[in-house]
Order: C-alpha cells, then sequence, then structure tokens
C-alpha cells in the first residue's frame, strides 16, 4: 500500500519503481493463507449449535482432502446457515485488513478506526422473525449477550482503558435492570427460524415529568448475524412502535450504545446533541 498516494502498488526493487514511489511511505499488505482460511472454517463451526450441521461440517474438516470445496457443499443444504457463514467470513475478513491497518494508524500516532458493519448486505425478512420484548422468553440471552458486548468493548480499547470503558457501558447496563422490574422493559426481539436469538433493541419512557420521551436501554445483535440489517430493522419497528404510542422524543445516551452502532443513528433520524442522540416525531420529523 502507498500510504502517501492512498493506492495499491506492485512492490519492486528496481530502478525504475524507486524513482516514481517512495519507499518509506509502502507498507506491506497483510497475507491470508490457506491455513487461515482452516481456522476460519474451524472456528465458525465452533459457533454452529445445530448438533447435525455440526457434525457434517466438523467431518468435513476432519477429512483434510478438498476442504474448502466440500464445506461449500455442506452449506449449500441449509440456507441459513451458509448465510450466517457468509456474514461470518466478511466479519472476519473485515477484521483482518481493520487489526492490520490500525495497527498502522497506531504507529503513525492516529487514533483507531471502528467499522460500520450495518453497511453490508441487506436483511431479508424472511429469515428472521421480529416481535416485542418478552422477560420470561428473552431475559436471560439479553444477559448474556450483554456479557459478549461488553468483552467486544474491553478487546476494542488497549489495557487498563478497556478494562474501565467495559466495565461503566456493563455497569450501567446491569443497573437498569437492578432498578426496573423486568415487566416494565420495553422493546423488540429478533430470533432466528430456528428460534436461535440474534438481537434486541429495549427503551424505557422517562419519569411522569417526562411522559412523551423514551431513552435506549440496550441494542445489540449477536456477531454472527451482523451485517444483515438486524439494526435498522429493531429500529424501524420501535420507532414506528413509538409514534404510533405519541411518544415525541427517542433520547440515547452516547455511553449508553456500543461504538460501532454509532454510525447507524443519524440514519435512523437521530441528531447528536452533546453528548446524547436525540430523534424528534412530533410533526412527523422522524
Amino acid at each position: 500500500m502507498d500510504a502517501k498516494n492512498l493506492k495499491i502498488v506492485s512492490f519492486s526493487p528496481d530502478a525504475e519503481f524507486e524513482q516514481t514511489i517512495d519507499e518509506e511511505n509502502i507498507y506491506t499488505l497483510p497475507v491470508w493463507t490457506p491455513k487461515d482460511g482452516f481456522n476460519l472454517l474451524e472456528e465458525f463451526v465452533s459457533t454452529v449449535r445445530v448438533k447435525k450441521i455440526y457434525d457434517e461440517l466438523r467431518e468435513v474438516l476432519s477429512n483434510g482432502r478438498g476442504v474448502f470445496r466440500n464445506f461449500k457443499n455442506v452449506l449449500k443444504k441449509y440456507p441459513e446457515i451458509e448465510k450466517r457463514f457468509r456474514v461470518f467470513k466478511n466479519k472476519e475478513m473485515r477484521n483482518f485488513v481493520f487489526e492490520w491497518y490500525n495497527a498502522l494508524r497506531d504507529s503513525w500516532g492516529l487514533e483507531k478506526l471502528s467499522q460500520d458493519f450495518e453497511d453490508y448486505d441487506e436483511l431479508t425478512k424472511e429469515d428472521f422473525l421480529f416481535r416485542g420484548y418478552d422477560f420470561q422468553q428473552d431475559g436471560k440471552c439479553v444477559a448474556e449477550m450483554a456479557g459478549a458486548v461488553s468483552e467486544e468493548i474491553k478487546a476494542f480499547y488497549a489495557g487498563e482503558l478497556g478494562l474501565a470503558v467495559s466495565h461503566l457501558w456493563k455497569q450501567r447496563f446491569d443497573s437498569f435492570f437492578q432498578r426496573n422490574s423486568p415487566e416494565s422493559v420495553n422493546g423488540f426481539v429478533c430470533r432466528t427460524l430456528s428460534d436461535e436469538f440474534a438481537g434486541c433493541l429495549l427503551f424505557s419512557f422517562c419519569p411522569s415529568f417526562a411522559k412523551e420521551t423514551v431513552t435506549l436501554t440496550a441494542c445489540f445483535v449477536d456477531q454472527n448475524y451482523r451485517g444483515l440489517g438486524i439494526v435498522r430493522e429493531l429500529f424501524s419497528q420501535c420507532i414506528s412502535n413509538l409514534k404510533e404510542r405519541g411518544v415525541h422524543w427517542f433520547i440515547i445516551e452516547q455511553s449508553a450504545i456500543p461504538f460501532y452502532l454509532e454510525p447507524l443513528l443519524t440514519r435512523c433520524g437521530f441528531e447528536k446533541t452533546g453528548s446524547v442522540y436525540v430523534a424528534d416525531f412530533s410533526d412527523n420529523k422522524a
């Protein structure tokens, strides 16, 4: 990569090349090997919870010949798992490149870049079910996913900073459920057709002095299902529901959302004001 001119070049140490490109600004692209590809397949298989499919994929990996071709053949029999794999693979490949590039940015004294995962494949609604949040059915899944998001935040920031930011985010999440009864939590969840929990958006009404205002409690999507537009659909259903209920303001504290959701908010009608995002539903503005 030619960092100065922001383009990809073929590196060759011959004289002609040296005259046209400043080698001090040249950085070798990261290498993706067959071993990396095999490790990616193994990591994906470890997330498959349907025993029959898990066993078929594990058998392909253990055979040692034609692994990549046979792996694809198995996936073709299970469209939902195949879609999950595409999302998983794309996410891992993007992460691979982002880690490489962020390492360079760190050496340049620049901040790390974050990804906007919602810029990719559109959601096919037929692949998922959306419904209102129910504590009895969804409470445990939400708590487990909150823990996973906390670990992601911890990994995004280096060292002690990651521990601190992750702790603050999880503390805020836990304190809400400690202060409120399960029945008072509102929102929507997304599940696969096989009833696997994929994501949620939860909100709460403000005290009586602000009856027409709600605040975001939590919004996250399982890593295996990111890039399918689930968050966008959750916000769409939530906003429609809030308008029907006469809600005028939807407030989101910046600290209440995972870093990777921020770019989506403006596309859903939110405007950043100070340290909060606000959507104004009055006069059909949102």
